[in-house]
This record gives structure tokens, sequence and C-alpha cells, in this order.
């Protein structure tokens, strides 16, 4: 989990600066620049959560292919009356772990609602504050940054030329590892089920 939150942390700052020097180079107005620089923070953001997501499922397989080099010596016909005993205790827990989640569902969703109301005029208005002092803020720094987008254009085209590739290869092979550890986890799964039944 720790990896999930710093990856998408440092991807969404990456992504929201890209974003904002993009929407400086096109003269866009300050409300505008910080739109763009949300949306690519936010994009940024899941790209890094989904690599961190699976950086955290592999290390969580380590420690599971541990554990189990641990409990190796136990045999299978201990496993299996394991299993079937455990399984009334595990599926009231179950029921009772749903129960549970209606419950605090049904009692979060009245305050979540009553927080957005009371939030929104101040958000509105932080915002439209925020957006004057980007706008301020903008036409004061547009000269310098002009020069700073100038000076550093040619770098960062060739950063992103070069992380292109990359950070596409770890997407796909994210999604392939989700998808293999899925299948194997159901094939686990089912191998269990029809032991225990």
């Amino acid at each position: 989990m720790r990896k999930l939150v710093k990856l998408a942390l440092v991807a969404g700052a990456a992504g929201g600066a890209a974003g904002a020097v993009q929407s400086f180079r096109k003269d866009d107005p300050g409300e505008l620049i910080a739109q763009k620089a949300m949306k690519a923070a936010g994009e940024a953001a899941a790209v890094g959560a989904v690599v961190g997501f699976v950086l955290d499922r592999r290390d969580k397989k380590r420690k599971a292919k541990a554990r189990m080099k641990v409990s190796a010596g136990l045999t299978t016909a201990g496993l299996m009356e394991a299993a079937k005993a455990a399984r009334p205790a595990l599926e009231h827990a179950l029921e009772v772990a749903a129960s549970f989640a209606e419950t605090a569902k049904a009692e979060a969703v009245p305050r979540v609602e009553h927080a957005v109301e009371v939030a929104r005029p101040k958000v509105e208005l932080a915002a439209r504050t925020a957006a004057e002092k980007a706008r301020e803020a903008a036409e004061a720094a547009k000269p310098r940054v002009e020069a700073a987008v100038d000076a550093a254009r040619p770098r960062v085209e060739h950063a992103v030329d070069i992380a292109r590739p990359k950070v596409e290869q770890a997407a796909r092979q994210a999604r392939e590892r989700a998808v293999e550890l899925a299948e194997t986890a159901q094939s686990r799964t089912n191998g269990l089920a029809a032991k225990v039944a």
C-alpha cells in the first residue's frame, strides 16, 4: 500500500507540472492552466497508483510464499480437515462483515452528503479566490516562465521521449501481471473449493 501511495503522489506531481508547462506554452489563461494541471496530475497519479498497486501485490506475494514455505510441513489431510472446520466460521464472518459494511454505508452516506453541502460554498469561494490569484501570479510570472520553458523544452522533450516507452511497457506489464495474479488466485480458489467440497 505504501508504494501505491508514493508512486501516485510522485506521478501526480510530475503530471501536474507537465500539464502546467504545456498550458503556459499555449498562453492559456490562469484558470485553464489550473484545470489542465489538475487533469494531468490526476491521470499521472492513476498510472502511478496502478504501478504502485502492482509492486505492492508483488511484495505481498513474496511474503505469502515465505509463509507457505513455513507452513509446508502440514499434511494434505490436515489441511483438508482444517479447511472443513474453518468453513462455517468463515461463512459466518463473511455474513457479519457484510452486515457491518451495509450498516456503515447507511450511516456514512447522509454524513458525507451533509459534509459536501456544508463545504460546497467554501470550496467555491476558495476556487474563485485561487483562480484570481493564479491569474495574477501567471501574468506576473509569464515572461520568466516563457524563458524557462524555452530553456527547458529540449530537455523535457528528450526526457518524455525516453520515458514514454518505459511507462507504456510498465503499464502493459502491470496489466499482464494483474491478469496472471487474478488467474492464479482463481485457480487456487477453485482448487481449494473443490478439495473442501
